[in-house]
């Protein structure tokens, strides 16, 4: 099973995006795009979170396993190895801020 969703920031959110970041570009030239594709497949979920945002790219990765005994509903995979994926995507974006500052 593949599944794959696309998210845009609406211009409300880069203009809050904006405000923390004040030395950030025009909100004209700005418009970052997640892609999250979700597989399972051998017993493991995982998950790809890409940014693109103008020429920038960046990739976060999650994998979720769900043992036998554990007492998760099915879907329960997918929703970890989302959030590791975004999560990951987060660590490098705070890095990159870091770095840039």
């Amino acid at each position: 099973m593949s599944i794959r969703l696309k998210m845009t920031l609406s211009r409300s959110m880069i203009r809050k995006v904006r405000r923390m970041h004040h030395n950030s570009q025009p909100i004209s030239s700005i418009h970052p795009m997640v892609t999250l594709a979700i597989d399972e497949h051998g017993g493991r979920t995982y998950a790809k979170a890409q940014l693109r945002c103008g020429t920038s790219h960046l990739s976060g990765l999650g994998v979720a396993y769900r043992h036998p005994s554990d007492c998760l509903v099915r879907g329960s995979g997918q929703e970890l190895a989302t959030a590791r994926a975004l999560a990951d995507l987060a660590d490098q974006v705070t890095a990159l801020c870091r770095a840039k500052n």
